[in-house]
């Protein structure tokens, strides 16, 4: 085995070239004297034992060395690859602390310095040793199969189970090459593509629950280990590419809850609660090793994927390592606490990870068995644990999350993934995709890169006919919303466009409304100026005056009695008398004029009457709108179900047409059935009648006969079953028929409902316009009443302020001519008691007091007219910064409104490309499930096909009984006729020989007895007649030998006759005995002969018989052969269908 590490060189170089002082006792670096005040002032407010952010807590010694959620923080002799000096440094984000400026160059000397120089606690302390290997980032990935990797192709896509709600995702599996995620179900494992989403396969696991799922190293097999607790478990592996079933092993009394497979797919490591390790040759399937080490439950096992190694881990917190090829111990790791839940091997099979329910994952290099790397990843504990192609992890645990991280452990990102516990993740082949399963059934894909979710995979999917179902009313739904929404799209875009061109108007009106702000605190500056510029001015005025008075009393004083003084200051007094006479009817005229202008202003708009009629004419109008428009609103549903019920209408109709038409054709089916059975019937008898005829007397009815009533009553039997079914589609056929018409008769009612609703909602909207036109008809002159007065009132309020404006003047003036009148008078009234003499004086002294006084006069009005701007002007500048105000908040409202607008216009965009999307997917997905259900019904077909074929089987067998009974039969038959003739052949043999010897005997004994007569005679011939011997030789030629010798001679002969014929009966005897004998086999042949007939023919029969059940077996059997032909054919054109069914996504 040749694991190798290459340390991290550049960083290792940087930490060399990093200050260390590691001399004297008294340059230690510490935490309790060096670093512990600076994390107080830095990091102690949001890292400390009541808050401990990111579980991390740095306020003792101890607890830093714990580390937080992300890790360990501090790593001895590394201080760039510590995160507490990475994040401190700001060379890794998150930057520490917050949203504050990096530390100082000093203090970040120090905490690298301290991490340089083993983390001592205090200067007593030893100083830790880097002992731990580096990672080696770099990943060297063994198993890739040559070619494109397997991918599942024509799998069955219809779930073996279908529950109410899915059960808690215990273990997803990627291939290592392919695009494929594998999903462990309710007896079923589900195949995904991780990359569309779309359902691969489903693979049946009817032993049970999976409850672990892997890839073989090449990425074609699927392994899986389940079955049912406490009763049985075992390992299977499926065909990737063709879904086939090609491993099964294990005998188990409980679930197998850890499985793997070696590289070279010939070993299968498992285990569960029997706690052993058992190894299973997967080509012999026999168990070849089981070794006793957990201590409590196996939970999870895992090859290298060198196939060098093979990890397990238990409910005890134990992990072994074993040699793959011998099962013999490698290592033993300890540091996990409680049960280890999860294994993963890195690509190169150089590292090991090992996950926890004591929250921790560990990782391990294989050189010395070591732990290089271990961090608490998930509070409550972790679940599950899986290695990237590129080297990071993803895990998922008790706290709802799952989380990646970098090659050496360091938190990249965490995703709330869940509401309850995050059982298994795995990564994708690419890396680029993380999938998470949880307690709740739900499978998650995530995007790695930011964390957001892209997909659902369904754990426990639906029918192929509901997905089919689900697809198509998709279709319809997005079909009649897409119109819906390009005009919703459309309507936005108007209400933007007019949103846009209100803002640009608002805006306009602002910039006018602040310009003449601008002008106004301009022009109000200016007066303010000019006022404090006129006021010095005033003063001197004032001073010269009241210096002219002076000059022009002490004229008077002196020339008390001066006539010129006196009468110039008459005629003073004469003027200012005469000017107020003539401002006083003025100021009286404008204060008639403000009061009846103040009346006319202040009238109200209209009279009580009035006002009322116009407030109920307004409330009609509005109602009358309102109702309008719900009659409006409320026709096009009334015109829709007058449609759909017309519709429903000529559909039902159209139905009930068909109906009948089917009635008709199944009431013809029926008569032709009624028809052929009849003729079939007939036929039947006929058949019957002429194997009777055949077989009276005994006979046996050729075997056409019988043949031919045998299939005249199978011919027979399927004419009555066709009767019966034609006639039950005709009963259906009618029943179907009068359901039609029921429905047309319910849709005849809907449509003459929906007209009538359609005819009220018609009358309604019309009575509905009639009283809006009757309402604005009414509304109409009151309105113009209203605005005509609004328009006098205005006006009046116009001539009010035009009024009070020139009645203010005109007292001003008026009041300037008191004050001069009054100034005269008693300038008179001193001159006429003065001397006449000082006139000329007292009149020049008056001119210049009336010169002082216009020059006051013409500066008091510069300053009043001044004054009068300002405020005029400040008003205005008010007003104007109001309206600048309100503008404002007028265009950041209508700002707001343009922003909703346009997302309400992006977002309306974005959903309608959604819904096209999801139109197109829809229509994708109808041609997949249509495919896969003529796919499923291929697999159904096969399966009929493979029990048609183990038919096929056992009629051949049946065909080759029914022959070899045939060929017994006929053997049998053959015997008995053979017996038959060896019987006759036997009695005829016998009676022949019986007969011969008989005949033998008589005419032996007859012979002799003739002889012996012949010689009695001829002796006594010889001696009584001698003549007539002659006459005696030609009546027994037998003697005639006889009667040619002497007497002595026959005498002689005669005795040597008479000791033969002792002989002759024991030869007559014996010729008796075995004709006895002859006679009892004869009569025994006979009796078989008898006998054996009746068998020749009760076998024949018997041959017969199994010749035809010969004849028809082997009819059967072809007929069957013809079905399974056409069986073939049929799964053929269904698969040909399926390939051509087969969609493609676009893009």
């Amino acid at each position: 085995m040749k694991i190798g590490f290459i340390f991290r060189s550049a960083l290792a170089l940087f930490s060399l070239a990093l200050p260390f002082t590691s001399g004297a006792q008294d340059n230690k670096v510490t935490y309790q004297d060096h670093v512990l005040p600076i994390l107080e002032s830095k990091c102690l407010n949001c890292h400390n034992p009541d808050e401990a952010k990111g579980g991390l807590d740095l306020s003792t010694f101890g607890a830093t060395m714990t580390g937080g959620s992300g890790g360990e923080v501090a790593i001895a002799g590394d201080p760039l690859g510590s995160r507490i000096f990475s994040l401190m440094a700001h060379r890794e984000e998150p930057y520490m602390p917050p949203q504050k400026p990096k530390a100082p160059d000093a203090e970040l000397k120090v905490i690298s310095d301290w991490i340089a120089g083993g983390l001592l606690e205090t200067k007593n302390s030893k100083a830790k040793k880097a002992d731990k290997p580096k990672l080696d980032m770099t990943v060297t990935v063994t198993g890739k199969p040559e070619g494109p990797p397997p991918m599942p192709e024509n799998l069955v896509l219809q779930p073996e189970v279908v529950t109410e709600r899915p059960n808690s995702v215990g273990s997803l599996a990627h291939s290592p090459w392919a695009p494929i995620v594998a999903v462990a179900g309710q007896k079923q494992v589900l195949l995904y593509h991780s990359e569309d989403f779309d359902l691969l396969g489903v693979l049946p696991y009817p032993e049970g629950f999976p409850e672990t799922l892997a890839f073989s190293a090449n990425g074609s097999l699927l392994i899986c280990g389940g079955g049912r607790a406490g009763k049985s478990g075992n390992v299977v592996a499926w065909d990737v590419k063709t879904g086939e079933r090609v491993i099964e092993v294990g005998k188990e009394f409980d679930s197998v809850l850890g499985a793997d497979i070696s590289p070279d797919h010939k070993q299968v490591v498992l285990g569960g609660p029997g706690k052993n390790i058992k190894l299973w040759d997967t080509v012999a399937g026999e168990q070849t090793n089981l070794i006793k080490k957990h201590p409590d439950w196996m939970l999870c096992a895992a090859y290298s994927p060198d196939g060098v190694l093979f990890a397990t881990g238990g409910r005890n917190a134990d992990l072994y390592i074993w040699e793959g090829g011998t099962g013999f111990e490698f290592y033993t790791m300890k540091g996990h606490t409680a049960a280890v839940t999860g294994l993963a091997w890195r690509g190169d099979s150089n590292l090991l990870a090992s996950c926890s329910l004591d929250g921790q994952v560990i990782l391990w290099e294989m050189t010395e068995g070591k732990e290089v790397k271990k961090w608490n990843a998930h509070g409550g504990g972790t679940q599950s644990v899986d290695f990237a192609p590129d080297g990071r992890l993803v895990t998922g645990g008790r706290d709802k999350t799952v989380k990646i991280w970098t090659a050496d452990g360091q938190q990249q990102r965490a995703i709330n993934a869940s509401d309850d516990y995050v059982m298994s993740v795995v990564f994708t082949q690419d890396s680029k995709r993380v999938i998470s399963g949880d307690y709740n059934g739900k499978v998650t894909v995530w995007n790695a890169e930011d964390g957001a979710k892209l997909a659902e995979l369904d754990s426990n999917p639906p029918t192929i006919d509901k997905q089919l179902a689900y697809s198509q009313q998709r279709i319809t739904e997005l079909t009649t919303n897409l119109p819906k929404m390009e005009e919703a799209i459309k309507a936005a875009g108007a209400k933007l466009a007019d949103s846009r061109t209100n803002f640009e108007a608002t805006k306009k009106a602002a910039g006018e409304a602040a310009a003449k702000k601008a002008a106004m605190e301009k022009q109000a500056a200016e007066m303010d100026a000019k006022i404090k510029a006129a006021t010095p001015q005033q003063q001197q005025a004032q001073q010269s005056l009241t210096q002219k008075q002076q000059a022009a009393k002490q004229q008077a004083d002196a020339l008390a009695a001066a006539t010129q003084a006196q009468t110039a200051a008459k005629t003073d007094l004469d003027k200012w008398t005469a000017e107020f006479k003539k401002q006083e009817p003025v100021v009286a005229q404008l204060v008639a004029a403000v009061a009846a202008a103040k009346t006319d202003s202040e009238k109200p708009l209209l009279d009580a009457a009035t006002q009322k009629a116009l407030t109920d004419a307004t409330n009609a109008r509005n109602a009358a709108a309102t109702a309008k428009q719900q009659a409006d609103g409320a026709m096009p549903a009334k015109q829709k179900a007058q449609q759909d019920a017309t519709a429903a209408l000529a559909a039902a109709q159209k139905s009930q047409g068909d109906a009948q038409t089917a009635l008709a054709a199944a009431q013809k089916a029926q008569q032709d059935a009624q028809g052929k059975a009849t003729a079939a019937d007939t036929a039947a008898k006929a058949a019957a009648a002429k194997v009777a005829e055949a077989s009276k007397n005994g006979g046996q009815p050729a075997p056409e006969l019988v043949l031919a009533k045998q299939q005249a009553d199978q011919a027979l039997q399927q004419a009555q079953a066709a009767l019966v079914a034609a006639t039950n589609a005709a009963k259906q056929s009618e029943a179907a028929l009068n359901g039609k018409k029921q429905a047309v008769a319910a849709a005849q009612t809907a449509a003459n409902n929906a007209n009538q609703q359609l005819a009220a909602a018609q009358t309604a909207q019309a009575d509905a316009l009639k009283k809006l036109q009757t309402a604005e008809a009414t509304l109409k002159p009151l309105a113009d009443k209203e605005t005509a007065a609004k328009q006098a009132q205005a006006n009046a309020k116009a001539l009010f302020a035009a009024k009070t404006a020139e009645h203010q003047k005109a007292a001003a003036a008026l009041a300037a001519a008191k004050g001069q009148l009054d100034g005269a008078t008693k300038k008179f009234a001193d001159a006429d008691g003065k001397v006449k003499g000082i006139q000329t004086a007292k009149t020049a002294a008056d001119t210049e007091v009336q010169k002082a006084t216009a020059a006051l006069a013409a500066v008091n009005q510069t300053l009043t007219d001044s004054r009068a701007t300002l405020a005029n002007a400040q008003k205005e500048a008010q007003a104007a910064t109001q309206q600048v105000a309100a503008l404002a908040k007028t265009q950041e409202a209508q700002q707001k409104e343009v922003e909703a607008l346009a997302k309400a216009e992006s977002d309306a965009k974005k959903a309608f490309e959604t819904a096209k999307a999801d139109l197109d997917n829809s229509k994708y997905l109808v041609r997949k499930w249509e495919a896969a259900a003529v796919n499923l019904e291929v697999h159904h077909q096969t399966a009929a096909l493979g029990d048609m074929e183990v038919k096929l089987d056992d009629m051949a067998e049946k065909v080759a009984s029914a022959e070899e009974e045939h060929k017994k039969a006929a053997a049998a038959l053959a015997e008995a006729e053979k017996t038959l003739a060896n019987a006759k052949k036997t009695v005829n043999d016998g009676t022949q020989t019986l007969a011969q010897k008989t005949t033998s005997v008589l005419e032996t004994v007859l012979k002799l007895a003739s002889t012996k007569a012949s010689a009695d005679l001829r002796v006594d011939a010889a001696v009584s007649d001698p003549a007539a011997a002659p006459a005696t030789k030609a009546d027994m030629p037998v003697a005639e030998a006889l009667g040619e010798k002497p007497r002595e001679e026959l005498e002689k002969e005669l005795v040597a006759l008479k000791s033969r014929l002792n002989d002759l009966e024991g030869f007559i005897q014996k010729s008796y005995q075995e004709a006895n004998a002859t006679r009892a086999t004869v009569t025994q042949a006979t009796q078989v002969a008898s006998a054996t007939p009746a068998l020749v023919a009760e076998r024949s029969k018997v041959e017969d018989a199994k010749e035809a059940e010969a004849r028809k077996a082997l009819e059967e059997k072809q007929a069957h052969e013809a079905a399974l032909a056409a069986q073939k054919k049929k799964i053929e054109e269904l698969r040909q269908k399926y390939l051509g069914m087969i969609p493609k996504r676009e893009g």
